[in-house]
């Protein structure tokens, strides 16, 4: 269900239901109940796309790392990539991890500019 479909519902318009979602102290208690229970009971959950172009914040974070290939065999690397996601994931961020030539700066480049439409960056 999307918000235009959840404001339907309750007969409310989608501004409405998205600043009782929001917490908008505007929207009194009892509006903002009805829109959190009915938004609990139909499992809604926001676009993620919409939220980034509302808010212009993407919550998602790009690693560009090196395409050595001792990286993988050193022991501290599963590490930083098993704690970099729990991390994020912890504080509300998707991640991204993308290769980038070694020393190589061109492709470095390139790299980050595939993450960057996805992180909302660059």
């Amino acid at each position: 269900m999307n918000l235009k479909q959840l404001a339907a519902h309750l007969n409310l318009s989608q501004t409405t239901v998205s600043r009782a979602l929001n917490g908008y102290p505007e929207v009194n208690a009892e509006t903002r109940a009805r829109v959190n229970e009915a938004a609990q009971r139909f499992n809604y959950r926001p676009n993620p796309h919409a939220m980034r172009l509302a808010t212009g914040r993407s919550h998602a974070i790009g690693h560009v790392l090196p395409s050595d290939r001792t990286l993988m065999i050193d022991p501290h690397f599963s590490d930083f990539i098993a704690g970099a996601g729990e991390h994020y994931s912890a504080n509300g961020f998707d991640v991204l991890f993308n290769v980038g030539g070694p020393e190589d700066e061109r492709s470095s480049i390139a790299a980050t500019r595939k993450v960057a439409p996805w992180t909302g960056s660059w």
